[in-house]
């Protein structure tokens, strides 16, 4: 598959699971060269075709016929600053949102799935999108831990393919899912 085309793909998947609305989140691909794809910006993202996507290179320059997503300088600056991101993916996953929101400290190793799926997680505070301050601190927080909560915001998940990014952020919010259900039923 085109690059291109799985980059749609996620998209695709990331909506129907509820972990992006209709506009919102983003996510890129590395190329072979000093250039990345990334999803446009305010485009319906269950809907993207190849040619919506857009070229965009290490200096910022951009080709496509929409605008680059507006986070593009928080990917720009993981591809540019660690050589083993091939792929980022920002989605605005509800559930996980809202439980770092409410704790930044749960226990990962009570889920198999976290086990599997999520080597750690990095907390950032609240930034603005499309920020350089949001670029900076997601960028300080994956020295540390590829998958980063941006609190009141959402998750970025950076990983040496975009299937690998996708499965940290579906496997922290059905962890997420599963905590605030425990903690729901174990206060009654």
């Amino acid at each position: 598959m085109d690059t291109r085309e799985v980059l749609c793909d996620v998209m695709r998947v990331l909506h129907d699971r509820g972990l992006l609305n209709v506009k919102g989140g983003n996510a890129s691909i590395r190329g072979n060269g000093d250039y990345i794809w990334i999803t446009p910006s305010k485009e319906p993202k269950h809907r993207l075709t190849p040619d919506d996507i857009v070229l965009i290179f290490l200096d910022g320059r951009w080709v496509g016929r929409t605008k680059p997503s507006i986070e593009y300088k928080m990917h720009l600056n993981l591809y540019k600053n660690y050589e083993w991101v091939k792929a980022v993916i920002h989605a605005h996953s509800p559930l996980t949102t809202l439980l770092f929101d409410l704790t930044e400290n749960i226990d990962l190793s009570a889920y198999v799935e976290s086990a599997v799926s999520i080597p750690c997680i990095e907390v950032v505070g609240r930034y603005p999108p499309g920020s350089d301050e949001l670029a900076n601190a997601v960028n300080e927080a994956v020295d540390e831990c590829p998958v980063v909560v941006l609190q009141g915001h959402g998750v970025v998940s950076a990983a040496k393919d975009i299937y690998t990014a996708l499965n940290a952020v579906e496997a922290l919010e059905d962890v997420a899912e599963m905590y605030l259900m425990r903690k729901s039923l174990s206060t009654k």
